[in-house]
Parts: C-alpha cells; sequence; structure tokens
C-alpha cells in the first residue's frame, strides 16, 4: 500500500446532480450561486462550476443554516465508497503512518513517533490544547510548513486529515503560497498521478472569510479523496490540503 508520504468536508455525495441556489455569508452583503453536496454538521461542501467550495456553516447567513437543517440534517457515519451507504469507517492511508479508522489515541501515538511531524507544544500540555494544529511537518514545502488538523466520526474514528499552511497576509498570496501551491500539485502527482480534476489557482476576490476553493482533486489507491485549494480566515490565507475517507465525485464533463 502506498503511503501519503507527504501531505483535505467531510462528504457524502448524492447519485443526482441537484440544482444551484443562492448561498449568502454571514452578513447578507455577499452571495454566489452553488450546488449543495454534503455537510458534517460543521462544514456544507458546494460545487460551483468547476470548483469545489467548502464552507464553515458558522459563516453561512442564517437563513442558510436553517435551510441547511431542515433540509440536509447532518451525517453521522461515513460514506461508501461510491453509492453514499452508511457504513463502518473505511480503513486505508490517511497521511504518513495514519490509517483511516484509528482511533484519537492511536493518531496521536503515530503522531509523536512520526520523524516527518514535530509536536509544536509541549507534549505535557497536549491534554490541554488537543492535536488539532499542534502539530507541523518538520519539512517546508514551497516555504512553508503544515500544520495538521483531524475530524471524526460519531464513534471517534478517525476519517479526514487536513493540512494548512501557515496563514499569510494578501500580500504573499500570488507569491509564497501560489509557489507552496504548486510544489504541491508537483508532490501529490509523484504519489498519485495525475489529478482527476484541476482548475488554476483561485483568485483572491473569488475567496472569502471561511471559504476553502478546491482547485485539484486526486485519488488515493484506496479510492479516497485528496483535494488541493486556497482558504480565507478573516485577512490571512492559507494554502490547504484535505485527505478524506470519502469519494469526492468529479464534475460531469471530467468523468
Amino acid at each position: 500500500m502506498r503511503r501519503l508520504t507527504l501531505i483535505i468536508s467531510t462528504l457524502l455525495l448524492p447519485l443526482s446532480v441537484l440544482s444551484a441556489r443562492e448561498w449568502k455569508n454571514t452578513t447578507g452583503d455577499k452571495s454566489f450561486e452553488a450546488t449543495y453536496l454534503s455537510n458534517d454538521g460543521k462544514q456544507v461542501t458546494l460545487r460551483r462550476g468547476a470548483n469545489i467550495l467548502t464552507f464553515s456553516i458558522a459563516k453561512l447567513h442564517s437563513e442558510d443554516q436553517a435551510w441547511l437543517k431542515e433540509n440536509h440534517p447532518p451525517q453521522t457515519e461515513t460514506a461508501g465508497p461510491e453509492n453514499g451507504s452508511k457504513g463502518p469507517a473505511p480503513k486505508g492511508a490517511a497521511f504518513d503512518t495514519l490509517e483511516f479508522g484509528d482511533s484519537n489515541k492511536v493518531v496521536l501515538e503515530k503522531l509523536l513517533a512520526s520523524p516527518m511531524l514535530e509536536c509544536t507544544v509541549a507534549e505535557s500540555m497536549l491534554a490541554r490544547t488537543g492535536i488539532n494544529g499542534s502539530f507541523r511537518t518538520k519539512q517546508a514545502i514551497g516555504g512553508l510548513h503544515s500544520h495538521l488538523y483531524f475530524d471524526w466520526d460519531d464513534k471517534l474514528r478517525l476519517r479526514e486529515v487536513t493540512l494548512r499552511s501557515k496563514p499569510k497576509g494578501p500580500s504573499h498570496y500570488s507569491s509564497q503560497l501560489k509557489k507552496n501551491w504548486s510544489e504541491l500539485i508537483n508532490l501529490l502527482t509523484i504519489l498519485h498521478g495525475d489529478s482527476v480534476q484541476d482548475s488554476p489557482y483561485p483568485k483572491t476576490e473569488d475567496l472569502q472569510d471561511g471559504l476553502v476553493l478546491g482547485s485539484h482533486l486526486w485519488r488515493s489507491e484506496d479510492g479516497h479523496s485528496v483535494l488541493l485549494g486556497t482558504g480565507q480566515e478573516g485577512d490571512e490565507y492559507s494554502v490547504i490540503v484535505r485527505i478524506t475517507s470519502d469519494r469526492i465525485k468529479t464534475n460531469p464533463i471530467n468523468q
């Protein structure tokens, strides 16, 4: 089994293509049309054209939050590889020695033992701080290290790993962050072959607070999905790799 030796919301994709609807940010002063894909209660995943969008639900307008709650209550179990059916957490390589389905305890043990990662807080503080954001890659990619974040199913089994570069201001978006994005494309292509879907480097004007805009999608040997994109939090931007046990579908024109 090939391991993800370097190096991204939790998805249950419908079989049919749904109609696009208008979505608004918290204040309602920005809006866009996108097709609903899924949500896990914390993040919602949408499709706009060739791009996959991931939003924190808390960053959406209250009307959109109410629409999600009424029409699409969050799924609590991981989907099967093709048909979206509920079932046990799938197995397979996630990142480094991590496996989808690992418990929180096992994940922590593997993180501490990994020669690829370093803990950025005192180990004695991990029980208080948690592991999200507490580990980063020792090797910089395009001059930037990536911090690791984790998502779990309802039985606290690993179902997603996200690598997020150190946030940078707008002046770095077209330089250092783009270099990081480009080098990650090369790395992920070595690991997984050609991407099954790709689009140009996202523009800052296409982003907004709380949004992750995916540009590339790969399939792992186990059929899981690896998504590369950029995201905005406040006035800062990051490059993000999302490694999920779910199978994200490509656009029909690319299938």
